[in-house]
Order: structure tokens, then C-alpha cells, then sequence
């Protein structure tokens, strides 16, 4: 399908994260670059602001049950349901966006069906893995963010040949063509970018090990203001008030001298939370989108690897393995050193950065023709 004259986009928009407000951000600027639609519809009841415009028809969304009925006003005259960014392709539960356009794609043959830069699993149970083979099968073309997602869509007999591409994100550097350095204001200074969450806590997973990496994200932060006369930045990153960042991040200024650090609330623009990170010396973080944004505004980046979809991001960049913590394997007066290291400017950038950012490119040029 050439130009689309509608596109209705599903991901976890509207929550107050910025890492999904991204992929608002290059979704709008890809649909209208790459396949000439300006009349992009993103699914969600607070969206970000982004500097492409979007259709942001709502049918009161906020209301229990509405949202369906949104989705369907919106499939009425749509040419494509597309999800957009993630980890979203977990599970498919039977009341999900997904499952609905899927039933509504039977009855009109019309509307394509597809996604692009999203995660494959990992799956939770056997039954959780055949509903998405079952939905992926459903799909006229799709688009992956990471190797072993594509490696594991190879082993499917799927009706079309996946696209190995890469996380949305990675175009956000076209998207503005801003460089870093243009956002330095005070370069007596050096500033470090701090993002931390939780994850187990959310998911009932091993809170050992959620101690334990916050235990070194904390202990990591004292050395930090001892041995240095950096100014931090704390990135609340998601505002979701059940799943946010707030809490976590209050604990980790406890008893931390208020002049030494900003807080930055999330602001709900993408393009704010960019260069505000671009301005930054180093990050240092356990939100994933965090570290994102860093690399591709060319600022060195520690990212604690609390989940899988880390791991792959940093093994597909390129990452300098001196930078790389792991899930917390490295102690802190090691990841010191190379804090240090950092600041002083020789940090060499990740070896696959340009790669990366030509494989994000196929999320739409490998897609809809």
C-alpha cells in the first residue's frame, strides 16, 4: 500500500513515559517522511507533544470502555493498524487493541495489519507464546527491534519475511538533526544524567535483585559526589503514578545535598527530555530509554541491564564493554574509573551507532511500499 491516507498506531502511549512518547515522536515524522500520511492517529488519553502533527481525535478515551469504541471509530476509516515501539508483543489478551483490530480485520480486508519496531517475548507460558504466533501470523508486514526477536521470527512460518530493524529511538537524531554539543551550557561544570526504576517490584519478580541493583545504584551515586564536584540531573523518565519512577528515585536522593542535583519531572515533550539529555556529560541509568537517548545524542551512557530487551540494545550498539555493569556484576569503585574516564571526554561512542540507525530506517522503508 503506497501513502496510506490514515494510520491508526497502538503502543503503551498516553502514560506518562517518555520512552514510549519516542516512539510518538519518530512514528509521526516516519509515516509522513517515508510513506506520505500526515493523518497519524496514536491511541492514548494523554499524549506527548511532538513536533510532527498528529490526528489527536479522541473518543473519550479516559472513560472505562471507551477506548474500544475509540479504536473502532478510528478503524472505520483507517488503512492501517500498526503497533508502534516496545516490548509489546508478550501476550495478546482477548480484550486488547491488537485482538479487536485482528477480529475487525476479518470483516474488512481493506485495512492491513502490521507493526514495527517492537520486541518478540519473552512469553510468560506456552499459551502466551501460540495467541502471539496466532496474532503475528494475522499481519501483512512487520518490523523488529532486536536480533534474537528476528532470530526467533525466522524459526516461524510466518506469511511474509520479517524486517531486522531496530528501536524507533534511533532516529530521533534525524528527527531534530540536532547535534549534542549544541545544548552544553555551563562547561565549567560536568553534569551527570541519573534515571533509575524499578522493575520487580511491578512484575513480582526477584526483589533480591532489585535491592541488590539499587544498592549499587545508590552506593555508585556517593562515590560519584565524593570524588567529584559534578551537578546531577534526575530524569523522571515515567511519571506513571503505579509504576513510575517518583518513589524510586526519592529513596535514591535520600540525604543527598539538594544543591548538588535537579530534579526534571517529565515534561510529556519528547523533544524537551532530548535535549535536556544531550546536554548532559553522562548518563547513568536503569530506565532503557534513558541510555537511549544518550547514545544517539552522542553522550557516553552506563545502562544497569535489569531486563533483556538492555542486554540486546547494548549488544546490537556496540557498547565499550569498559562501560557496560551488566545487571549490577561490577562493583562500584570499578564503574567509578570509568566515570572518570568519561568525563575527562574519552569515552569512545558505541562501534554499530550509524548501523543501528540505517536499520532503524527499515521499520519504514521495508514496510508499507
Amino acid at each position: 500500500m503506497k501513502n496510506p491516507k490514515k494510520i491508526t498506531f497502538e503502543g503503551f502511549y498516553g502514560f506518562k513515559n517518555a520512552g514510549d512518547d519516542a516512539f510518538v515522536e519518530v512514528a509521526s515524522w516516519g509515516a509522513k517522511k517515508y510513506w506520505g500520511c500526515t493523518n497519524n492517529v496514536f491511541l492514548g488519553a494523554h499524549l506527548p507533544k511532538v513536533i510532527n502533527k498528529i490526528n489527536t481525535r479522541q473518543l473519550l478515551p479516559t472513560l472505562k470502555g471507551f477506548d474500544r469504541v475509540n479504536l473502532l471509530g478510528h478503524l472505520l476509516n483507517s488503512d492501517c493498524f500498526i503497533s508502534a515501539g516496545g516490548s509489546t508483543f508478550s501476550k495478546i489478551p482477548s480484550h486488547s487493541n491488537k485482538a479487536l483490530a485482528t477480529t475487525y480485520g476479518r470483516f474488512d480486508r481493506r485495512i492491513q495489519l502490521g507493526a514495527i519496531g517492537v520486541s518478540i517475548g519473552p512469553f510468560e507460558n506456552g499459551m502466551d507464546e501460540k495467541n502471539v504466533i496466532k496474532y503475528l501470523q494475522s499481519l501483512q508486514f512487520l518490523a523488529v527491534r532486536d536480533s534474537k526477536s528476528f532470530d526467533y521470527l525466522s524459526s516461524l512460518n510466518l506469511p511474509y519475511q520479517p524486517v531486522n530493524a531496530f528501536d524507533l529511538a534511533a532516529l530521533l537524531p534525524l528527527v531534530y538533526k540536532s547535534s549534542s554539543q549544541s545544548f552544553k551550557t555551563n562547561l565549567a561544570q560536568k553534569t551527570i544524567g541519573i534515571s533509575i526504576c524499578n522493575y520487580e517490584s511491578f512484575v513480582g519478580g526477584d526483589l533480591k535483585q532489585e535491592a541488590k541493583r539499587n544498592l549499587f545504584f545508590k552506593e555508585l551515586l556517593n562515590l560519584i559526589l565524593k570524588h567529584t564536584n559534578v551537578h546531577l540531573k534526575v530524569f523522571i523518565i515515567n511519571d506513571n503514578p503505579k509504576i513510575g519512577d517518583a518513589k524510586v528515585t526519592e529513596v535514591l536522593l535520600a540525604g543527598v545535598d539538594e544543591k548538588r542535583f535537579t530534579v526534571l519531572p517529565y515534561s510529556g515533550n519528547v523533544k524537551k527530555t532530548w535535549d535536556q539529555i544531550s546536554s548532559c556529560d553522562l548518563m547513568i541509568s536503569t530506565r532503557l530509554h534513558a541510555s537511549i537517548f544518550a547514545c544517539y545524542s552522542k553522550v557516553p551512557f552506563i545502562l544497569l541491564e535489569y531486563h533483556r530487551k538492555c542486554s540486546d540494545f547494548l549488544n546490537d550498539v556496540g557498547q565499550d564493554e569498559m562501560f557496560r555493569v551488566y545487571d549490577a556484576e561490577k562493583s562500584p569503585e570499578e564503574v567509578m574509573q570509568t566515570i572518570e574516564y568519561a568525563l575527562i571526554g574519552e569515552a569512545k561512542e558505541p562501534t554499530n551507532l550509524q548501523h543501528t540507525i540505517e536499520k532503524s530506517k527499515l521499520n519504514f522503508t521495508k514496510t508499507i511500499f
